[in-house]
């Protein structure tokens, strides 16, 4: 094998195994992503505070339809089994959200 094939073969699995810049447009340099478990009809953390610029990523991991939807903010729209749904926080301060399916399952997302 060529020493060009063996440097490209390198270059291409070192590649793989780093990690991709996940940045957008809607992100800040440094911003974290978080993820909020929907399982035993709960938001998992019920809490979670972020940093502007922070992504927060709900996960629905229970057999039936839920939606994370706070008034005016952001709404996941229908998310099934095993689906997710992404939301760049923004707008600082306390902000609660439900289910629409199921309104007794409260969350609250605060950004500093």
């Amino acid at each position: 094998m060529s020493r060009r094939i063996v440097l490209s073969v390198i270059v291409l699995a070192l590649a793989a195994l780093s990690p991709l810049d996940s940045a957008s447009a809607d992100t800040k340099p440094g911003a974290k992503t978080w993820t909020v478990l929907i399982k035993g009809f709960k938001f998992v953390p019920e809490r979670l505070e972020v940093e502007a610029g922070d992504t927060v990523i709900w996960k629905n991991e229970d057999i039936v339809p839920h939606t994370a939807t706070a008034k005016k903010l952001f709404d996941s729209k229908k998310l099934d089994q095993g689906q997710s749904w992404s939301y760049v926080a923004k707008q600082k301060g306390s902000h609660p959200y439900i289910c629409l399916y199921h309104p007794t399952m409260t969350g609250e997302l605060v950004v500093k």
